[in-house]
């Protein structure tokens, strides 16, 4: 059975993360309470050494789902987001971001929009 996460980040500890758990939600997606990480931290630093980020990597396996609301919550530039990604494909993760209208990014369609 398909496992669904959710990575939710923000920048500042007067923002929250709670529009991005529900609009995951709104969007059809089913993520159990343990499987949403949250964070606050900047988005200059690299997903790599965000320790909330670490911690999702750790849970993932093969066949699993991430989503996330925007690919900047995926990395601080281009090439970190696409770094994230293939890391996340070479562990056989399908990333869906709903700001792209929740395609996968690890499909063809996918990597044409990235």
């Amino acid at each position: 059975m398909t496992r669904v996460f959710a990575y939710c980040r923000v920048s500042t500890a007067e923002q929250t993360t709670d529009n991005q758990v529900q609009e995951i939600a709104a969007a059809g997606f089913d993520v159990k309470p343990l499987r949403a990480i949250t964070e606050t931290i900047s988005g200059s630093v690299a997903a790599s050494e965000r320790k909330g980020f670490k911690k999702l990597l750790d849970k993932l396996e093969a066949g699993d789902v991430l989503v996330v609301t925007k690919l900047d919550r995926l990395g601080r530039n281009a090439m970190d987001v696409r770094a994230t990604v293939e890391k996340l494909t070479d562990l056989g993760v399908r990333v869906h971001c709903l700001a792209l209208g929740g395609v996968d990014l690890t499909s063809p369609a996918g990597k044409l929009t990235m």
